[in-house]
């Protein structure tokens, strides 16, 4: 009984590395893009509980920002004299907070916030016009 030769592969026959470096690029984009490389940060909170939260409205600053202006005490307020009308408000420490109506641009925000700054304000709080009603 006669057994078939085994058929030798030539010697000039290359494997493809095609499929290999397929494999390897789509392994990396599966990790470059379930990776999180940013550090999430956190703060903790420290709330108090809601019967000892004292009844500051009366000691409010707040100020109206609308597409018109700013109002302060129902007084329409210059920003240039923003600062010299809040100033001896201020000196006190009490809390501002910044009613915001919608449409007010983000600019408008940051240059009411940087006059109180250089007003004395320590704690400033923006609030939407519309949350209120």
């Amino acid at each position: 009984m006669k057994f078939a030769q085994p058929q030798l592969k030539p010697a000039g026959t290359k494997i493809s590395l095609t499929p290999l470096i397929d494999v390897v690029f789509i392994l990396l984009l599966f990790f470059m893009l379930t990776s999180t490389f940013a550090d999430r940060r956190s703060m903790d909170m420290v709330t108090p509980a809601l019967a000892s939260v004292p009844d500051v409205t009366d000691a409010l600053v707040t100020l109206d920002l609308t597409t018109e202006g700013i109002r302060f005490e129902g007084q329409s307020v210059a920003p240039d004299a923003l600062v010299a009308t809040l100033q001896p408000r201020l000196a006190s420490g009490d809390p501002v907070v910044i009613q915001v109506a919608p449409g007010v641009g983000l600019e408008a925000c940051v240059s009411v916030m940087d006059a109180l700054e250089a007003a004395g304000a320590r704690s400033i709080s923006l609030r939407r016009q519309d949350s209120l009603q």
